[in-house]
C-alpha cells in the first residue's frame, strides 16, 4: 500500500508543482474565483486539502525514514483541511493574500516539486534495497 502511495504522491505533486510553477497568475485567479465564493470557496479550497490529504495518511502511516517526510507532509495537508472548514473566515484571508501574489504560487510550486521529488526518491529506495 505505501508503494501505491509514494507513486500517487510522486504523480500528483509533481503535476501540481509543475502548473503552479508554469502558470502562478491562473492558480492566483483560481483563489480569486474561490474568495468570491465566500465561506463555500474556503470549504472548497479546505475540501482540496483534506481529501487526498486523509486518503495519503490513511495508506501511508510510516514514520520511519525517508518515508516519514511524506507522512508529515499529508499530515499537514489534513491541518490545512481541517483549518479551512472550522476557521474559514481566516482562510478566506490567506486566500486573498494569495490571489494578489502569483508569486508565492511560485514558491508552494517548488515546495511541491520537491515533495514528489522526494516520492520519487522512496520509491527509487525502495527498489534498490529489497
Amino acid at each position: 500500500m505505501e508503494e501505491a502511495v509514494e507513486w500517487y504522491f510522486a504523480i500528483t505533486a509533481l503535476a501540481v508543482g509543475a502548473s503552479h510553477v508554469a502558470r502562478p497568475p491562473d492558480w492566483a485567479e483560481a483563489f480569486r474565483q474561490l474568495h468570491r465564493c465566500g465561506r463555500p470557496g474556503a470549504f472548497a479550497n479546505g475540501l482540496l486539502s483534506l481529501i487526498p490529504g486523509a486518503a495519503l495518511v490513511a495508506g501511508h502511516g510510516s514514520w520511519a525514514w525517508p518515508g516519514a517526510v511524506l507522512t508529515g507532509f499529508a499530515w499537514l495537508m489534513v491541518a490545512k483541511g481541517i483549518g479551512c472548514l472550522v476557521m474559514p473566515d481566516k482562510a478566506l484571508r490567506s486566500m486573498a493574500r494569495g490571489a494578489e501574489s502569483p508569486r508565492a504560487f511560485v514558491a508552494a510550486g517548488m515546495a511541491s516539486l520537491i515533495v514528489g521529488g522526494w516520492a520519487c526518491y522512496c520509491l527509487w529506495l525502495r527498489t534498490h534495497t529489497n
